[in-house]
């Protein structure tokens, strides 16, 4: 006979079970609730997509894209389950895709919640192609459900490239059949000339950059320019500055000449060092475009440089810098900084003129001036002055031989210079030469401009057309800067 306590203990551990096998019958059920049925394969309306193509820039041969995207919708109250997402091209194809992290060429039995999204990634590599011309290579993401195949269309351009790494070039031609793209150097050797070729394009990986210590010769045309930029060709980077490095003059590099070039989206667009000294012809720039630099467009020192019908726009630091001093003439020229802010306003002017260093003894060094001309040049910009000097004068000798005639330009009107007729004449300070639209990167005079008509016949005689061909004195007066008003733009 059991005793009431044994009773009492075993009704207690009769209830522990029974509270047990209560709260493992309640979790399976909240599992079982809980648990998603994605047993849904589609409906006939099929799924949805942010877009129906997907299109690339122009892809490098052996190069690879940037990375795009789309976004697929599940539209059903029900989770469902795709039955495969596919390159309909397979293995075969140039193209990748990505899903859930996984890289691959096709994936069986996706699942999607209700309601949700999911991204897919696309990448492409195209092989080398054997011709010059651009190349479309198409393919399709497949979707398939249950009650139908749905695709969206991906359409990228390949083209073929000449690759140079760390090359040393000798005298010969850069042509315009296909792209030249540049990693790391090139170095063009002294006593060398590399001529390139009216629409030429020459590209610049990351951190790459052009050494010039013998002589460079470009051949553009209004109609086709030679450029200069990086290689992300997306329209996205267009003007992001600072993706590729420099153009460098050596000292003892000679005869130098460009012509209709786009020197766009490097650190340094063109950097002279003690060039076109003595005997030796000036740099010569004519109608080139500087612009979406991150640091100088223009930077010399103590050289020789000739500029017409030029635009040298939007640069992080100075568009133009003559440091160090040197000779230099700049004729119809538009030195227009409306670098964007990106999150640190520009401090520095749009042009800067300095002659002296500072040697290893801390002592200044004066390097003179001389000979310097701004002739029928627009020089402004978006910072409170765009004109700034830093030289040094000696008793002895003429250290600053500069002088800016028919100009308009932006400056702080405390400057004491420019009250100084030897160096100030027929300026035109502090107002808006109304261009069509700095945004838009368009340095076109706008119809009210007033740099219209006011440039000296004189020095435009030399350079009849401005740098889109135009006439320039079949008026009453040139315009100021490098584009004359066209009145039937």
């Amino acid at each position: 006979m059991h005793s009431t306590a044994s009773l009492r203990t075993i009704t207690l551990h009769t209830r522990h079970i029974m509270w047990l096998a209560m709260a493992a019958l309640t979790s399976i059920l909240t599992f079982s609730a809980c648990e998603r049925d994605y047993t849904y394969r589609g409906g006939s309306e099929g799924l949805q997509f942010s877009t129906d193509t997907l299109t690339f820039d122009t892809v490098f041969t052996a190069v690879g894209s940037a990375t795009r995207q789309f976004k697929l919708y599940n539209p059903y109250e029900e989770d469902m389950t795709i039955d495969a997402i596919a390159l309909a091209g397979g293995d075969n194809s140039s193209f990748r895709i990505n899903i859930n992290g996984i890289a691959t060429h096709q994936l069986a039995d996706v699942r999607l919640r209700s309601r949700d999204s999911l991204y897919i990634f696309v990448e492409v590599t195209v092989d080398p192609l054997g011709v010059n011309n651009p190349v479309v290579m198409l393919d399709s993401v497949l979707f398939i459900t249950q009650h139908l195949t749905q695709a969206v269309k991906l359409i990228a351009y390949g083209q073929d490239v000449t690759v140079l790494r760390q090359a040393r070039l000798g005298s010969q031609t850069l042509t315009a059949d296909k792209p030249y793209l540049i990693y790391d150097y090139v170095v063009i050797d002294s006593l060398r000339q590399v001529t390139v070729d009216a629409g030429a394009r020459i590209h610049f990986h990351n951190n790459a950059s052009m050494i010039v210590k013998g002589s460079l010769v470009v051949n553009g045309t209004v109609e086709a320019p030679v450029t200069f930029e990086g290689d992300r060709l997306e329209k996205d980077y267009d003007d992001i500055p600072g993706q590729w490095g420099f153009i460098h003059f050596f000292p003892g590099s000679k005869n130098n000449r460009i012509d209709h070039a786009i020197i766009k989206n490097g650190v340094i667009g063109i950097q002279a060092d003690s060039i076109g000294l003595g005997h030796d012809a000036p740099l010569e720039l004519a109608n080139c475009r500087f612009e979406h630099i991150s640091s100088v467009g223009l930077l010399t020192e103590n050289s020789s440089v000739l500029a017409y019908n030029c635009l040298f726009a939007d640069c992080g630091l100075h568009s133009v810098a003559l440091t160090v001093g040197g000779s230099y003439e700049f004729y119809h020229c538009t030195i227009a900084n409306f670098f964007p802010n990106y999150g640190q306003p520009r401090t520095s002017a749009a042009l800067f003129i300095n002659n002296y260093y500072r040697n290893s003894s801390g002592n200044n060094v004066i390097v003179p001036v001389t000979k310097t001309v701004f002739a029928n040049c627009i020089i402004t910009g978006s910072h409170g002055t765009e004109l700034a000097f830093d030289l040094k004068s000696d008793q002895e000798t003429e250290t600053a031989d500069y002088r800016f005639e028919h100009c308009l330009i932006k400056a702080d009107s405390r400057m004491e210079e420019l009250n100084d007729v030897n160096h100030f004449r027929n300026i035109i300070l502090n107002q808006n030469p109304m261009f069509k639209n700095t945004k838009a990167y368009d340095y076109r005079l706008d119809t009210l401009s007033v740099a219209k008509d006011i440039g000296s016949a004189i020095y435009a005689q030399p350079y009849p057309t401005d740098a889109d061909g135009n006439k320039r004195l079949v008026d009453d007066n040139p315009d100021l800067g490098a584009y004359e008003r066209v009145e039937a733009e």
